[in-house]
């Protein structure tokens, strides 16, 4: 699997919300404690991408949908490893 392909694992809603839950903490850990949902959200524009990854519209042929930035992809697959390898977070102690 390449770094712009999403793996192919399926996931219930519980253990997707916690792969969700790993990807977005990975985002904070990356930007150093800041959190902007905006930047995560506008990374994670799906686009049409023809066969050579190019998005203009005026492009004829085979279509894929994917994020605007083809990393989003990497750090979705990182957090799909990270929740198979540790499974649910532990819980924060009170």
């Amino acid at each position: 699997m390449s770094g712009n392909e999403f793996s192919k694992d399926a996931l219930t809603e519980e253990e997707a919300f916690w792969v969700m839950w790993y990807f977005l903490e990975g985002h904070y850990e990356l930007a150093g404690g800041e959190f902007d949902l905006s930047d995560i959200l506008s990374a994670s524009q799906p686009f049409e991408f023809d066969d050579n990854g190019h998005f203009d519209g005026q492009v004829k042929g085979n279509r894929r949908v994917a994020p605007a930035d083809n990393g989003m992809v990497w750090h979705w697959n990182e957090a799909v490893k990270k929740y198979r390898e540790h499974g649910r977070p532990k819980p924060t102690p009170l």
